[in-house]
């Protein structure tokens, strides 16, 4: 160890120099490669930097694409949920789901009217001598009606409505002589009765499918028969209900429908045509035999619009205003007066989806004009094949 630190001082200046100039060349040295470093590591890191970019920009872009992809998806799902709970839709348009379609609905009503019969003279407006009849009917009403529905191609489709009618009816009646009331609790009467409705044969086609913009048209022809008791049959209309109108009846009817998920927007306009009927034999309550040699009922106007909300896959709501307009009925050759009416009806209903074949749609129509009657509630029941 002495010797070295000899060797050391003994040649200091030699290895001062030596050590000076190895510490000149090595000094360069080191920074030139610490020069050098930072540029190999900004290249690396460039270089590394670029791949990364890039992947990065395409795991963005793949993202996008996947998320727009979704997006559609889910409104291409929405959309066909929507379709497929707005059953009732779809049906309004004429067209079923399935292949082969059986349907029970249910609906009861109520409604209640009062007569006015006046036998005497008037003096003033507010001054009548004679005899005020007062009559109130109260009818409570249930129906039954089967349906079924075939397709026969994807666009047409043939369907038959077989409707049974019950009905309780309670009339009482109240007479003022010379404004003295001499009603009392035997003028109230109660009847019932129940009878096969008038059936009906449909005819649908799909016209159109709905596209971006444009709806979906599908139009119907159906023809009712007269075999359901009607009113020349019921000497008393007020006790027993006609379950019949008494005439053939064509309809033809244009139905359109748009998706706007996740609601669905429809409407409809018909025409009905009721063909005439001679020699007519009727005979009223408490009366001779009246002979109509011609009686051609008018022919009727109606139009409907409404909107189908899906709340989910199962849940749909629905609200619909209807209008439909009779026009005047002629009678022997002359126009019978007040016999044109015009009915307004708003419904609200839900649809609930069991299953891919069973559907339970419940709905509430009232009237909005003294044509419509009362209220009526209803409950539809398809399965589908």
């Amino acid at each position: 160890m002495s010797q070295e630190a000899g060797d050391s001082n003994g040649t200091d200046t030699s290895s001062g120099s030596s050590t000076a100039g190895t510490a000149q060349s090595s000094t360069p040295s080191s920074s030139d490669t610490s020069k050098q470093q930072p540029s190999s590591d900004k290249k690396k890191t460039t270089t590394s930097e670029k791949p990364a970019a890039s992947e990065s920009s395409k795991e963005d872009s793949a993202s996008s694409a996947a998320s727009q992809a979704l997006k559609a998806s889910k409104e291409e799902e929405e959309k066909q949920k929507s379709q497929e709970t707005a059953q009732e839709v779809v049906e309004k348009g004429g067209l079923i789901a399935g292949k082969f379609q059986v349907a029970v609905t249910e609906s009861y009503s109520h409604s209640q009217t009062n007569q006015l019969y006046i036998s005497g003279f008037g003096i003033l407006p507010v001054v009548v001598v004679g005899n005020v009849d007062v009559q109130s009917v109260r009818r409570d009403t249930f129906t039954t009606i089967l349906n079924a529905s075939y397709k026969l191609t994807p666009k047409l489709q043939v369907s038959m409505n077989v409707p049974w009618q019950y009905n309780m009816s309670s009339i009482s009646k109240a007479t003022g002589i010379k404004g003295r009331s001499t009603a009392s609790a035997n003028d109230q009467k109660n009847y019932q009765s129940s009878s096969l409705g008038d059936i009906s044969f449909g005819l649908y086609y799909q016209m159109t499918q709905q596209t971006l913009h444009l709806p979906s048209l599908a139009g119907s022809l159906s023809l009712k028969l007269r075999n359901g008791r009607d009113f020349f049959e019921t000497p008393d209309p007020a006790a027993h209900a006609p379950a019949g109108s008494g005439f053939y009846a064509l309809s033809g009817s244009l139905s359109v429908s748009k998706t706007s998920a996740p609601a669905v927007l429809y409407g409809s306009f018909g025409y009905s045509y009721n063909f005439e009927r001679n020699n007519i034999i009727y005979t009223p309550a408490n009366s001779s035999a009246v002979v109509i040699k011609n009686y051609k009922p008018g022919a009727g106007v109606n139009i409907s619009a409404g909107v189908s909300l899906s709340v989910n896959y199962q849940l749909s709501l629905s609200w619909t205003l209807a209008e439909s307009t009779q026009f005047s009925s002629q009678v022997n050759g002359r126009v019978s007066p007040n016999s044109a009416t015009n009915s307004i009806n708003f419904t609200m209903g839900a649809s609930y989806r069991l299953s891919e074949k069973t559907t339970v749609s419940l709905s509430l129509s009232t009237g909005l004009s003294s044509d419509a009657g009362g209220s009526t509630i209803s409950l539809r029941v398809p399965w589908s094949y």
